[in-house]
């Protein structure tokens, strides 16, 4: 068992001595370090840099903000660039304006009063209306033009219509009484009219309230003011 011991005890003295003598006479080899990826500098130049377009690009509104700024609003609704036309320009007064808008309201209004025109005259034509039907026609619409016309202006002087104080059921209040105004003139036409007469119109496309509306010459009473 000691002999055991003592070849154990020499053979380990023997391998301790051979590791020492290898190691001694043994080049050591440089420890080469482990790459690691190169991160990019971020010097205090590149952070301001950066800093100064991010606070720059915060400051900038985006283009639809910009383009929705310009531009004169009514209640929330942008006014468009086409409507900006027909609204009185910088420094012009009501009678320049007025003067400026009456040849275009006369074009735009051509075609339409030339249509009710032709309308009126082929319903005259198939229900046979007499004189006295087309003097009640014509009073009717006169009278109710004339009428709305008074409304309107007393609604402009009184401020109902101002923009500054308008309010939404003003409006509505003034455009009740025209339509009350047209239903009744066109009642009165209608009692005017045969039976006959009256199912005719109701398959005919002349229209009392379209042949008031475009038949009146509404410039007639602004070119007098």
């Amino acid at each position: 068992m000691s002999n055991g011991w003592r070849t154990l005890a020499l053979s380990l003295g023997a391998l301790c001595g051979w590791q020492a003598w290898r190691s001694c006479n043994h080049v050591a080899v440089p420890e080469v370090a482990e790459c690691t990826p190169a991160k990019p500098e971020r010097t205090t130049r590149y952070v301001s840099s950066e800093l100064e377009r991010a606070e720059h690009e915060d400051d900038t509104p985006p283009p639809a903000s910009r383009s929705g700024g310009d531009g004169p609003s009514f209640y929330g609704v942008k006014v468009p660039p086409w409507a900006m036309a027909m609204l009185p320009a910088p420094g012009e007064d009501l009678r320049a304006y007025r003067d400026r808008m009456i040849p275009i309201a006369q074009i735009a209004l051509a075609p339409q009063r030339a249509r009710v025109a032709r309308s009126l005259e082929d319903f005259t034509a198939a229900a046979h209306l007499d004189d006295r039907q087309h003097a009640e026609l014509d009073a009717a619409t006169k009278e109710t033009a004339q009428a709305i016309q008074d409304r309107l202006f007393n609604a402009a002087l009184s401020g109902e219509l101002m923009p500054s104080t308008f309010k939404p059921m003003a409006g509505v209040s003034v455009a009740r009484d025209v339509l009350d105004l047209v239903d009744k003139a066109n009642r009165r036409f209608m009692g005017g009219l045969r039976d006959d007469q009256r199912t005719l119109l109701a398959r005919h496309p002349f229209d009392f309230g379209d042949y008031l509306l475009f038949s009146t010459r509404w410039e007639d009473a602004i070119s007098g003011l």
